[in-house]
């Protein structure tokens, strides 16, 4: 009997796994320039509407420019409406430009409506069609969260940054930061067109429902690596449409650090 040998079956392995991921990242790639592109367009109505009720609510750009790490920690702008006004409020020292707080004062009142609705995440079409991120994947990283990284945390780097996730998705801000890097690392390890779809169109009901938008603050600086078993078991039981996970599980640690303005960025 023939057989092939131990090293020639890995390598025919490998090679399997190589051309699968290869052309998944092509079809991807393939899928954000005409996705971007198509929704650019349609939704360029909008963007015009938008932008002149920013720009005649209060003084300032239409964007606002972020700087974020993107993939293997290569920094670009990313885009948003603007939604605070240009100047802090007196008294707020360190600035309220990044600010998630929906109770912050700096907030227009059509900044509020745009950030209950995502609609201030739209320019990121452009950030799509220029390559810096994809529809899905790990939210790009704020600046201030590297200094916490390990080389666990750093995994979600990896891959181009999308503008919704598995965190957004399955947690968003009712989860610690610790468990939000989880599952960018479950969907690292599980990258498909299937899963991105599922995430893709997830985001609509929970974006909608608000779901997951009033999470403690003292969850934010908590990188605390959790218990990947249980949240990988959980995905794969019960589902990624199905899975949503809360801040108040008796497993998730949790510490109290208080936030300045100036750290309250948006994921």
């Amino acid at each position: 009997m023939n057989r092939i040998p131990v090293a020639e079956r890995r390598l025919a392995v490998d090679t399997d796994a190589l051309v699968r991921t290869h052309t998944y990242a092509h079809l991807k790639r393939s899928l954000d320039i005409f996705g971007s592109l198509f929704f650019l367009i349609l939704f360029s109505p909008a963007f015009f509407i938008i932008a002149v009720i920013v720009k005649v609510e209060s003084p300032g750009p239409v964007f606002f420019l972020q700087t974020r790490l993107g993939k293997d920690g290569r920094q670009f702008g990313l885009y948003k409406f603007r939604t605070i006004q240009r100047d802090p409020t007196p008294g707020d020292v360190a600035g309220s430009h990044m600010a998630i707080s929906g109770k912050d004062s700096d907030i227009t009142r059509f900044g509020r409506v745009l950030r209950n609705s995502g609609l201030n995440e739209l320019p990121q079409l452009i950030n799509i069609f220029r390559g810096d991120m994809s529809f899905v994947g790990p939210r790009p990283a704020v600046l201030h969260h590297e200094q916490y990284y390990t080389e666990w945390h750093r995994m979600r780097l990896n891959v181009l940054p999308g503008v919704t996730g598995l965190a957004q998705i399955c947690g968003r801000n009712v989860i610690p930061w610790g468990w939000r890097v989880a599952l960018d690392r479950y969907y690292v390890d599980h990258m498909s067109l299937a899963n991105d779809l599922v995430i893709f169109f997830k985001t609509f009901p929970v974006v909608i429902g608000h779901i997951g938008t009033e999470g403690a603050e003292d969850l934010y600086f908590d990188f605390t690596p959790p218990d990947e078993a249980y949240i990988a078991a959980e995905l794969e039981t019960r589902g990624i449409w199905r899975t949503f996970f809360s801040h108040t599980s008796p497993d998730m640690p949790v510490e109290t650090d208080e936030l300045t303005t100036e750290q309250k960025q948006t994921a």
